[in-house]
């Protein structure tokens, strides 16, 4: 994979080679263990996947996704043959975990991130109405539904059981709706965290991805406005939260920037790479919907300084964590999401592409979001500096250059209207 060039419209070359490299069979999981299907491979593939249906609406890559999301929903637990977990029952969760040594019964924030990459795909179905009463082009290998209304429904139905009776009963306090590790001996017993301690910012947000993909599936559907309201509230929750343990500093240049933990028990910056990422990508995906969620503009902004102004050094080396204060730097691995952040200073985006160059031959998880960026910084007409920052971001959706599935289909029947005329 290449990019033809870093300004101007996605090129047709750039979306066929993106969808070529995806279409590698030997991508395809068959293990959820060590989180492949969460934060590896697979469930970056599938984010990269969605970034790329909303610029073009090729239905080609929704069915790849719809591939991938039919495998990670096919290696949940079984409910009758499947391992029992710490909880003493065969949860409707992922094992990521080999099944032997004490951490055996464990299933945590992951599950909730790969809920989320299924929901995604539920919801580009959900958004392409004309596509509904079709027929999947994979003939149904899994009996998950033959049309493609279908598919998004049962994955629906699906991740509501898993959240249902697994995540809302033991991760998320009743109290406040703080996400926190299961109050329960027997989760102490597995080693892994301990128990009724606060969920760690970035697993935090691995599982509020999940809250918020379903929350969107319910809103297009409109079948469960409680349902949509909780899920918000707890995904609010979770980022305030976040925002309060940020600690204010200062950059070199005198802009105002952040440091954060691991977690609210943890004395470190937080690590950059995988967990940091998953922290701004949490952040961002709440930013993108203000519409319902409350997130300032400052933090975003402040983020954005954080990451061009401390955490980058220079030819390509960043520090290990946010705010490090041993001065140990590695060479840049910035997975990507961390390219959102073009969006409150532009500069970051051709940066991040440098910096990237070489991995994203055989990267979609930074291929994807550079995809994406590139296309919203051309429709948007972004401006060149925090200062004049221009706030009217909405949702995904709204940055996307291409139509809306409801657009398309109407475009589609107009069209067919017309033939219909001439023939008639």
């Amino acid at each position: 994979m290449s990019l033809d060039n870093l300004d101007g419209p996605v090129t047709q070359n750039e979306i066929n080679l993106f969808i070529g490299f995806l279409e590698q069979p030997n991508r395809i999981p068959t293990t959820a263990l060590d989180n492949e299907i969460a934060d590896r491979q697979p469930g970056q593939d599938v984010e990269a996947l969605g970034l790329v249906y909303e610029i073009t609406q090729n239905h080609q890559i929704l069915d790849r996704m719809i591939t991938y999301s039919d495998i990670f929903l096919s290696l949940r637990n079984d409910p009758v043959n499947g391992r029992i977990m710490w909880t003493g029952q065969r949860e409707l969760v992922w094992c990521t975990i080999p099944d032997n040594g004490t951490l055996s019964g464990y299933a945590g924030s992951e599950g909730l991130d790969i809920t989320g990459h299924i929901a995604y795909t539920a919801y580009h179905i959900l958004k392409t109405p004309c596509l509904w009463g079709i027929n999947v082009t994979d003939n149904d290998p899994h009996k998950y539904g033959a049309t493609y209304k279908e598919r998004a429904l049962t994955y629906v139905t699906e991740m509501d059981k898993t959240i249902d009776t697994y995540y809302l009963k033991y991760f998320i306090r009743e109290n406040d709706s703080k996400i926190y590790n299961p109050n329960s001996s027997a989760w102490d017993n597995l080693g892994e965290m301990s128990a009724n301690s606060p969920m760690p910012w970035n697993r935090q947000q691995m599982m509020t991805n999940g809250f918020l993909r379903m929350a969107e599936c319910h809103e297009i559907i409109g079948d469960d406005a409680s349902r949509v309201n909780k899920y918000f509230n707890i995904i609010q929750v979770s980022i305030d939260w976040m925002v309060k343990n940020f600690i204010p500093v200062k950059t070199k240049n005198c802009l105002n920037a952040y440091n954060w933990a691991y977690s609210t028990v943890s004395n470190s910056s937080e690590d950059i790479d995988i967990h940091a990422l998953y922290d701004i990508w949490g952040m961002y995906r709440a930013w993108q919907r203000k519409d319902k969620l409350n997130v300032s503009i400052d933090v975003m902004i402040n983020l954005a300084n954080t990451m061009m102004y401390i955490i980058n050094i220079d030819n390509k080396t960043f520090t290990t964590r946010v705010c490090d204060t041993y001065d140990n730097t590695f060479t840049a691995n910035l997975y990507g999401p961390w390219e959102f952040y073009a969006e409150f200073i532009p500069d970051w985006y051709k940066f991040v592409v440098n910096v990237n160059v070489n991995r994203i031959k055989t990267g979609p998880q930074y291929m994807g979001a550079l995809l994406w960026v590139k296309n919203s910084l051309m429709v948007n007409n972004s401006p060149s500096g925090t200062e004049k920052h221009n706030s009217t971001y909405t949702s995904t959706s709204s940055h996307i250059q291409a139509l809306s599935g409801y657009e398309t289909c109407k475009l589609l029947f107009l069209v067919l209207g017309i033939i219909l005329s001439y023939l008639y």
